[in-house]
């Protein structure tokens, strides 16, 4: 008997349309004879929607059209099973029961454990990690403080908020400036580079800061590493165990891997996502620095409580021979399948696996124990004329 399996993609984030792309990507890789996979389109007014043409990707081209011809659902709980109703003026009817949701959003408001708490609250199994890991990993700042404390390395970093900013913005520079130019300066919780500069003096600083407050309300400055060797590990599991992927080197044609970069090069109607990137797969790297790179991305990842897969961003500096963990991406581009590949983990088993360790994890949250029968506001003791006693 096959899963019906949620896919659920879109969302109110600057990275909606990457979104689409990975989700329809993993659909075309999916078993079929194992998973029936139903697309749920979440708009950018956070709407969801149903249609059985929602496969192609040429249906998308119109977004408006989407919302105007696709049927408008919810997902529901009904005592032990989940449904996608549709929503037809005053009418209700049932589509499809749903075994499991596979989350597939990137960015803000989505990413972050936002999506994973809807899910949470309708007790409806899903591939990813939790509200509390997703909402660390998607703020670069926290994510990164955390990862200091447990003493993983990180590129030295500043981060504020934007009413720290506009009440300060003089002590705020300094403190930037305080670590040296150049600097990178990047929205907390955005992703796929977007509104991130590069800055080489206090006026292109200042302009940076303004240009990520654009899109976000926490700031992240970090300095900019010389002889940078970008590496990429992807991580596949959950706190009980994890297991690595083959490390890719990274080539980006502008200063910062841009949106350009991942996206938007060369044929702009193929549905690549990262694999179409400029990488050297596996990474010409010495054994040491690839285990110790493989030994970080696990420590990381238990630190931040992950499940499902990631992929983790390092940098490297050349000459000094150090590294550091850049970013942790909890929803990978492309699932960050192209790496699991060249280990000789063909993408329609890595996505198994995702679903195994949902199930897994569902079955072991549910197993535990959350609220007592009893109420306490049913005992007269704890009661005087309807008040509470003190």
């Amino acid at each position: 008997m096959r899963l019906n399996v949620g896919v659920v993609f879109g969302g109110k984030s600057v990275e909606h349309e990457v979104s689409i792309i990975t989700a329809l990507q993993m659909i075309e890789n999916m078993n079929k004879l194992k998973f029936n996979p139903i697309t749920v389109y979440l708009s950018k007014d956070n709407v969801f929607y149903y249609h059985e043409r929602m496969t192609d990707i040429s249906y998308f081209h119109d977004l408006q059209k989407v919302k105007e011809e696709a049927k408008r659902v919810i997902f529901n709980r009904r005592e032990n099973n989940h449904e996608l109703l549709e929503i037809k003026g005053k009418r209700i009817n049932k589509l499809f029961d749903i075994d499991l949701v596979f989350i597939i959003m990137h960015g803000a408001n989505c990413e972050d454990g936002t999506i994973s708490a809807y899910f949470d609250l309708l007790n409806i199994p899903y591939v990813g990690s939790s509200l509390l890991s997703s909402a660390i990993n998607q703020n670069k700042w926290k994510m990164k403080a955390l990862l200091d404390y447990h003493h993983i390395p990180v590129v030295p970093y500043y981060g504020f908020y934007e009413s720290d900013f506009y009440q300060d913005e003089k002590s705020v520079i300094e403190n930037c400036e305080r670590m040296g130019y150049p600097l990178i300066v990047k929205p907390a919780t955005l992703g796929s580079s977007v509104g991130i500069q590069k800055c080489r003096n206090r006026e292109e600083l200042y302009q940076g800061i303004i240009t990520a407050l654009q899109y976000d309300t926490e700031v992240l400055v970090e300095i900019v590493i010389d002889n940078l060797m970008e590496l990429n590990c992807s991580v596949l599991g959950d706190v009980s165990g994890y297991e690595t992927s083959a490390i890719e080197r990274v080539f980006q044609k502008d200063e910062i891997l841009s949106y350009q970069d991942k996206y938007l090069r060369g044929k702009r109607k193929n549905t690549k996502g990262m694999e179409s990137t400029s990488r050297e797969l596996p990474a010409n790297i010495d054994e040491e620095l690839a285990k110790k790179i493989e030994k970080i991305s696990i420590e990381a990842s238990k630190v931040v409580g992950a499940s499902g897969v990631l992929r983790i961003d390092f940098l490297y500096d050349e000459l000094a021979k150090k590294l550091y963990l850049n970013e942790i991406n909890t929803i990978p581009g492309s699932l960050a399948f192209y790496l699991w590949k060249a280990k000789n983990i063909p993408y329609h088993t890595l996505i198994e696996k995702l679903i195994d360790i949902a199930l897994k994890t569902y079955q072991v949250k549910n197993s535990k124990i959350y609220s007592y029968e009893s109420n306490i506001l049913a005992l007269s003791s704890n009661l005087n004329n309807g008040k509470l006693l003190k």
